[in-house]
């Protein structure tokens, strides 16, 4: 694969993007009534997210990127992402106290793995340079 692997991503992500700024500016309660039907399930859509990203991966290390490049750009999205989530973080945290730690760990324990492998990853790739 080369960067057309890249080129392909970044379209997709470019047109998903106008597509929503298009059906939110038109008529709002679609875009939403799109995501209730999208997380209806959502254990599969949790799959479902996991296998796209599993292959998004796929495709970018496939491509020529590095573990620690995807880590320096997933920071960067990170950074990107966390003010369009401030207004809602309130709500967050409230869902969250009273909440054990090993509780959270339950919920999001392959999330919290996921995330573990990838940095651990990443930290290896660090070390043997």
């Amino acid at each position: 694969m080369s960067s057309r692997v890249i080129d392909l991503f970044a379209a997709l992500l470019i047109v998903l993007a106008i597509v929503k700024v298009i059906v939110l500016s038109v008529h709002a309660p679609t875009w939403l009534n799109a995501a209730k039907a999208l997380y209806a399930n959502r254990k599969v859509a949790v799959i479902a997210f996991y296998v796209l990203a599993g292959l998004v991966l796929y495709g970018l290390l496939a491509s020529g990127l590095t573990i620690l490049q995807i880590l320096a750009v997933s920071l960067f999205v990170a950074l990107l992402l966390l003010p369009g989530f401030a207004p809602y973080m309130g709500e967050v945290v409230h869902q969250l106290e009273g909440k054990t730690f090993g509780q959270m760990m339950r919920e999001q324990w392959l999330y919290t793995l996921i995330w573990t492998l990838l940095l651990g990853w990443g930290a290896w790739a660090l070390l043997v340079r």
